[in-house]
């Protein structure tokens, strides 16, 4: 049986094999079996991934070859995407820098994939290693992907200083496209004709673990691109439907690089988890609904604030607290005169003055909403704060990527959680925390 490949969609003619097609390309979201549809026996729980009746994503291509050929089916395939001439990365081609030898690695192995996933932790140079990447190509049409204003501007610096040509901006107000594009997805979102990137070769999505959320779903299969590519920390969520969206649109897992073996090898500082009790006072709360909980017991709890204010005052050099919400950095700034604080609320002059700050290891003590999650260059933070609690392992790892950067001294990043054991969801969501910490081994501290 023949399958077409293109960039984004395959088919096949063989009605037969459909139905084996259609099992692999389809997932149950998490917490399904919750959903009123599924309660009442009017669905049972699967999402396709496929387009029409026949059509499926390029990036499950050998999720699907797989499983026909275990059905004994003589798969052929015609591969109808475009293929560049590439060079071969070596360690000086790249302005102003000497790649690392896994850079070198991660670039080489990718173009030979053409399509896939870095795993790629912070601090590991996702930047540089989709700079060489473009470099081998020979600079083609493409298109960076982005999700806040901040990581777009960012990357379009390093590229354009690491391949020395201009590189276009298309988001925050500015839509200017050049062969080399970084976009922000909500601009494209909003923009009504994407038939100027019609012309990409490449699309690189950064901090892919987001392509689960259906607007960078949507961008990412309505932009043409033979080579497609995923980079990301913590690309997996672990849930099913989430990691299944992840590779339709890029492919599979190609390179990993880990924490463990940058902090080993010296490149990623070490992280110090100090995991502070914040006891219960009242037994009622312990059953409250999380969003309650979360009000009192978080973002309005004195005790617990008081602490964070301690931690940060006695700590030695840049200091970034991180919250979920404006109300909690506010009463936080309250707390601590002199302290800065940024969120998405803040114009962006502010911003960017207050991330030039930072960069050039100004030390002080900054209090930020989720805009500084991810993707930000801040080498000089000592010491993080993690002020907004939660679950995800995928969040964790960014806020805490935050400050993994090498210190020029002790090369050392002290990290400051919170068991807030005062209620069973909080408490459930520092036991999954403190179960990151483990499996990342971080060297992680209960402080009483």
């Amino acid at each position: 049986m023949d399958i077409v490949v293109k960039d984004r969609y395959s088919t096949t003619t063989e009605m037969s094999a459909l139905p084996i097609i259609r099992q692999v390309c389809r997932a149950r979201p998490e917490g399904f079996y919750h959903m009123p549809k599924y309660k009442s026996g009017m669905w049972d729980g699967y999402i396709s991934l496929m387009r029409g009746l026949r059509e499926f994503p390029t990036g499950l291509l050998q999720l699907v070859v797989k499983a026909l050929t275990e059905d004994d089916y003589k798969v052929n395939i015609i591969d109808t995407t475009v293929t560049l001439p590439s060079k071969t990365v070596t360690k000086g081609v790249l302005n102003g820098i000497i790649l690392r030898d896994y850079q070198i690695e991660a670039a080489n192995i990718m173009l030979q994939q053409r399509r896939g996933v870095a795993a790629m932790a912070t601090n590991s140079g996702k930047t540089e290693v989709m700079s060489a990447i473009l470099w081998a190509l020979g600079l083609p049409k493409s298109i960076i992907l982005v999700n806040r204003k901040e990581l777009m501007y960012q990357t379009a610096r390093r590229m354009e200083k690491r391949l020395g040509c201009k590189v276009g901006i298309y988001g925050d107000g500015v839509k200017s496209k050049r062969d080399i594009t970084v976009a922000m997805i909500q601009t494209l979102a909003k923009d009504t004709n994407l038939k100027i990137f019609a012309d990409n070769v490449v699309i690189m999505a950064d901090e892919c673990h987001h392509v689960s959320s259906n607007q960078m779903m949507d961008i990412l299969f309505n932009l043409s691109g033979s080579y497609r590519y995923g980079f990301s920390g913590t690309p997996l969520k672990y849930d099913t439907l989430s990691d299944m969206k992840l590779m339709a649109a890029t492919g599979e897992i190609g390179y990993t690089i880990s924490n463990e073996y940058l902090i080993d090898s010296g490149y990623s500082a070490v992280p110090r988890v100090f995991i502070h009790v914040i006891e219960s006072f009242d037994k009622l709360d312990w059953e409250l609904e999380y969003q309650d909980a979360y009000d009192k017991l978080i973002v309005n709890n004195l005790i617990r604030n008081k602490k964070i204010a301690e931690k940060a005052k006695a700590a030695v050099g840049t200091v970034l607290i991180l919250v979920n919400r404006i109300d909690h950095g506010k009463l936080l700034e309250e707390l601590l005169p002199n302290s800065v604080f940024v969120s998405g609320n803040s114009d962006m002059e502010y911003r960017n003055s207050v991330l030039e700050r930072m960069q050039t290891g100004e030390s002080c003590i900054y209090i930020a909403t989720p805009i500084y999650d991810e993707g930000i260059d801040v080498p000089s933070v000592d010491t993080i704060i993690l002020a907004a609690g939660g679950k995800s392992h995928v969040k964790l790892l960014q806020r805490i990527g935050r400050g993994l950067r090498k210190k020029e001294h002790e090369n050392v990043l002290a990290v400051h959680d919170f068991l807030d054991d005062t209620n069973m969801h909080l408490f459930g969501h520092s036991e999954d925390r403190i179960v990151t910490y483990e499996q990342e081994k971080f060297k992680t501290i209960i402080v009483k």
